[in-house]
């Protein structure tokens, strides 16, 4: 979300101002009386939002995200996240950070819990090295990460105020209409305290970032620095972690989204409790059912998760699901579509037995099933056999791409020979040097084997937000 100077609006703003004033009469008539003063206001209703953000305002925080500096941000001057804003200034003249300003990257977040622990997005918080929260009153404090879950972008940081801090609540996200109100707080471009607002205008999108993808859409103005922020119902319960937006200019449009404060809560608990998500398994690869596909199998209508595929050691396989099955739905809960089946099961704990409905050879059945937990271990180059020794390390950490070849990048070093190849944490690793990678191991033996032959890159070809991109690994040369 880059930014983009907003003079150009305001001068507009004035032209339009000027040639309204220039078309208006040059003096009132002699004999007309003083305008007397409105009593009653011209839009009755019209909402006020000063008390519910009096209420929920010293809860939002400002977050600081800093590193040691990289050479492509110091070519480049500020960030992104800084160009075209006041701190801008910090970087200088020529635009090269100095070493007290290291500011990498600012958002947003809010406290849910007295005690200082405060949620935000998995984004913002990404390969920090520091963390800094700036509260309502000014105060800064050090944050620790207590947990991150990049499937749902949700980070939960802890800070200790030496006492009792405002928090807000969580809301029924589920109970919020489309078209009532919404208000966001957060920090956009770095100027802490904004206040805009809205309405909901859609649920449940998807915007490519995973299966568990789940947005509520709001036209409240949200803008880089957001992410993070809380969006709030008209009476101060947060409803959705502001997390994206989309713009054909980089500014908002009224097109932003949230993650809803149901799935939050789920995903905080997690964290706060064991500094991860455990998820449920079932083993399959799924899609969707078109039209086509469920007239060709009997269904009366399009609806219910596709099986593509299974693992032969995996819960649903060992339960007699089969390829070409259509789960209709979970312990007597509808499946809409694949993505409703996977967070249905993830959100699952190990060892629970449900009751899953499938629809296969032009009828219905049940079939009792015990859900497993999948597996999110990381592979990471650093810490596996393989390695010639001296050699530093890549920099990645890989997890399995869920239901299909590949490798999922999860985790990547700060100044790291990944990292200024251009790798991002949701990257899919298909190919390495024209092979196809099946699986984390496959992908960390075959750029061992690479770096076995002294050769001194990799090309990588990475699947990225449903395009194919190539990205050239250069190894570090080895050390001692």
């Amino acid at each position: 979300m880059q930014s983009r100077s907003f003079a150009s609006h305001l001068l507009g703003g004035v032209a339009a101002v000027a040639l309204t004033l220039a078309f208006a009469p040059l003096a009132a008539p002699a004999t007309a009386a003083p305008a007397a003063p409105l009593t009653q206001p011209l839009v009755v209703g019209a909402p006020d939002f000063s008390a519910l953000v009096a209420k929920v305002a010293p809860a939002v925080v400002a977050i600081a995200v800093t590193q040691e500096p990289r050479p492509d941000i110091e070519s480049a001057g500020a960030p992104p996240e800084l160009r075209g804003t006041p701190p801008e200034r910090r970087f200088g003249r020529h635009g090269r950070e100095t070493p007290a300003q290291r500011v990498r990257a600012l958002g947003s977040g809010f406290i849910i819990d007295t005690d200082g622990y405060i949620v935000t997005n998995n984004h913002v918080v990404a390969r920090a090295r520091e963390v800094m929260v700036v509260l309502s009153d000014g105060r800064e404090l050090p944050a620790k990460v207590v947990g991150v879950d990049a499937r749902t972008d949700l980070a939960l940081l802890k800070v200790d105020a030496g006492k009792p801090l405002t928090a807000v609540a969580l809301g029924d996200s589920d109970k919020i209409l489309t078209g009532q109100w919404v208000v966001a707080v957060g920090n956009p471009f770095g100027l802490g305290g904004t206040v805009t607002a809205g309405i909901l205008s859609a649920r449940g999108r998807a915007i490519g970032g995973g299966v568990y993808d789940d947005y509520l859409q709001i036209d409240a103005p949200i803008n880089q620095g957001n992410s993070g922020g809380p969006s709030f119902d008209i009476a101060g319960n947060v409803i959705g972690v502001n997390t994206a937006i989309y713009s054909p200019t980089g500014g908002s449009v009224g097109v932003g989204f949230a993650i809803p404060s149901n799935q939050v809560r789920q995903i905080v608990a997690e964290l706060r409790a064991h500094g991860r998500v455990e998820r449920g398994w079932l083993g399959t690869s799924l899609q969707d059912v078109s039209p086509s596909m469920a007239t060709a199998l009997g269904l009366p209508e399009a609806k219910g998760a596709l099986i593509v595929d299974l693992d032969p050691a995996g819960p649903a396989a060992k339960a007699g699901i089969r390829r070409g099955d259509v789960v209709l739905n979970v312990d007597g809960g509808a499946i809409d579509d694949s993505r409703a089946l996977a967070r249905r099961i993830a959100a699952l704990p190990r060892g629970t037995r449900v009751d899953v409905a499938v629809w296969r050879d032009g009828k219905r059945q049940a079939l009792p099933v015990s859900i497993g937990r999948a597996q999110e271990q990381r592979a990471t180059a650093e810490d596996r056999p393989g390695e010639a020794a001296g050699r530093p390390p890549i920099g990645l950490s890989l997890a399995p791409a869920q239901g299909r070849p590949g490798a999922v990048v999860v985790d990547v070093k700060a100044d790291s020979p990944a990292d200024r190849g251009g790798f991002r944490p949701g990257d899919v690793i298909v190919e390495i040097d024209r092979a196809a990678v099946d699986s984390p191991a496959d992908a960390i033996e075959k750029l061992g084997a690479i770096r076995g032959q002294r050769k001194s890159a990799a090309a990588v070809l990475v699947e990225r937000n449903g395009h194919n991109l190539y990205l050239g690994l250069t190894f570090d040369a080895p050390t001692g």
